[in-house]
C-alpha cells in the first residue's frame, strides 16, 4: 500500500494546475495564430475550439487564479513540512 501524505497530494495538485496553465497559455497562443492543428494536438475538439474562439480564448483571470492556488498550496506544503 502506498502512503499518500498531504504533501504528495499537494504536489500532484500543483503539477496539475501548472499543466492546466501551460495548456491554457499554449491554447491562447494557438488561437491568436489561428493554428487549429496545435489546438487539436492539445486535445481540443472542433466544438471546443469554436467556443474558445467566440470567447476570445482562456481568460487571464483563470490562469491567475490557478497561479494563486499553486502559491497557496506551496505555502501549505511548506507549513506542513515544518
Amino acid at each position: 500500500m502506498t502512503d499518500v501524505t498531504a504533501g504528495s497530494v499537494w504536489q500532484l495538485d500543483i503539477a496539475q494546475l501548472k499543466q492546466a496553465n501551460a495548456t491554457m497559455r499554449l491554447a491562447n497562443q494557438a488561437l491568436a495564430a489561428d493554428d487549429v492543428a496545435v489546438l487539436s494536438t492539445l486535445g481540443f475538439s472542433l466544438a471546443h475550439i469554436r467556443e474558445l474562439r467566440s470567447k476570445g480564448g482562456f481568460r487571464t483571470s483563470s490562469i491567475a487564479q490557478n497561479t494563486r492556488m499553486i502559491n497557496c498550496l506551496k505555502q501549505r506544503e511548506s507549513a506542513h513540512a515544518d
